[in-house]
C-alpha cells in the first residue's frame, strides 16, 4: 500500500464520510476507516483513551468526521454524547498523531459556522470575531483547541466550519423532505434568518481540495457563496419538488418541539462567507441555490 495516498478517515460511515470514500477513491486514494467505539483494529474508544496507534503509523492524511448527531432535542446525557465524541475524539486523535514516529503530513478536523455565535449582523468570513454563544459555540470551540496537539506537532492542520449540508442521503434536507414532497413545507420562524449552507458535493470536493493544496488556509468556512434567508430556501425547495409551500412552523413551536437545539440551529442566523477558500482558489460547481438542489437531491 502506497503511504503517500493512505488516508485515515473518521466517522467514514456517515452521510459525508460515504461520499467522501467514494470520491478518495475515484482519485487513486487508499481510505482506511478508523471506527469509534472499538478497540480493535482500526478502531478508537473515546470511552476508554483506546486508539490504534499502529493504523495511523505512515498514514499520508487523517481527516477527522466523527460525531454523535446534533439534530435532536438536547438532554443533558444527549449533550455529554455529542461533546465527548467531536471534543474528546479529536483530542485523542490529534495527540496520538503527535506522538507517531512517522506522522501524517495533514490532519483536516470539522467544526461548524457556531463558532462565530447565534444571531450576528452583516456577513461573517474567517477573519471576523469569534464567540462561544451558546452550546454549539461553546463546542467548537473546544472542538478546534482539540486539534492544537498535532498543529504544535508541525502537521499541517485546518479545520472546516461547516454550514448546513444539503444532501438527500443525510442531514437537514433529509428530515425536510418528506414534508415538502407532501405540499407541508414552509418556512420556519419568520423565515428572515440567514442559512449558510453548502452541497454535499461541494463540501467533499473542498475537504480534497484542502487535502491536496499545500497553501490551504488553517480556518476554512465550509459554506456556498449563494447564502438565503430560511424562507427563501423553503420556497426554493418547494419549486424544486414542483409543490406549494404554504406551511409556516412559528418559532414557539419550534422552541416547544426542540428546545435549545431549534432556537441554536433552525432560528439561528448567521451569513456566513468562505472568503478564505474562494481567495485561494477554490471553486465551487454550485455556488447558488438554484445550480445546487437540484444535485443534492439526488446527493
Amino acid at each position: 500500500m502506497n503511504a503517500r495516498r493512505q488516508v485515515i478517515l473518521t466517522g467514514a460511515q456517515g452521510f459525508i464520510g460515504r461520499a467522501l470514500t467514494r470520491r478518495l477513491e475515484e482519485r487513486g486514494y487508499s481510505v482506511v476507516p478508523l471506527r469509534s467505539r472499538t478497540s480493535g483494529p482500526q478502531g478508537m474508544n473515546i470511552a476508554t483513551g483506546w486508539i490504534d496507534r499502529e493504523a495511523l503509523e505512515g498514514a499520508h492524511a487523517v481527516i477527522n468526521l466523527a460525531g454523535a448527531p446534533i439534530s435532536t432535542r438536547w438532554t443533558k446525557r444527549r449533550k455529554q454524547a455529542i461533546t465527548a465524541s467531536r471534543v474528546d475524539g479529536t483530542q485523542l486523535l490529534a495527540s496520538t498523531l503527535a506522538g507517531l514516529s512517522h506522522k501524517p503530513a495533514i490532519f483536516l478536523s470539522m467544526s461548524g459556522i457556531s463558532r462565530y455565535g447565534i444571531h450576528r449582523e452583516g456577513f461573517l468570513d474567517e477573519d471576523s470575531p469569534v464567540c462561544e454563544a451558546g452550546f454549539l459555540g461553546k463546542l467548537s470551540a473546544e472542538w478546534e483547541k482539540a486539534t492544537a496537539p498535532a498543529q504544535a506537532a508541525g502537521i499541517r492542520t485546518t479545520v472546516l466550519r461547516c454550514g448546513v449540508v444539503l444532501a438527500a442521503s443525510g442531514g437537514a434536507l433529509k428530515l425536510m423532505l418528506p414534508a415538502f414532497r407532501l405540499g407541508l413545507g414552509g418556512r420556519m420562524s419568520n423565515g428572515q434568518q440567514k442559512l449558510s449552507w453548502i452541497r454535499l458535493g461541494d463540501l467533499v470536493e473542498l475537504m480534497i481540495w484542502c487535502l491536496e493544496n499545500p497553501s490551504c488556509p488553517p480556518v476554512i468556512n465550509a459554506t456556498a457563496p449563494g447564502v438565503v434567508s430560511q424562507g427563501e430556501f423553503a420556497h426554493a425547495l418547494a419549486r424544486q419538488l414542483h409543490r406549494p409551500c404554504l406551511f409556516p412552523t412559528p418559532a414557539w413551536v419550534i422552541r416547544l418541539i426542540f428546545g435549545q437545539m431549534g432556537v441554536e440551529t433552525v432560528l439561528s442566523d448567521l451569513h456566513v462567507e468562505p472568503l478564505a477558500a474562494v481567495k485561494a482558489g477554490f471553486k465551487f460547481a454550485t455556488p447558488t441555490l438554484e445550480s445546487a438542489l437540484p444535485l443534492a437531491l439526488g446527493e
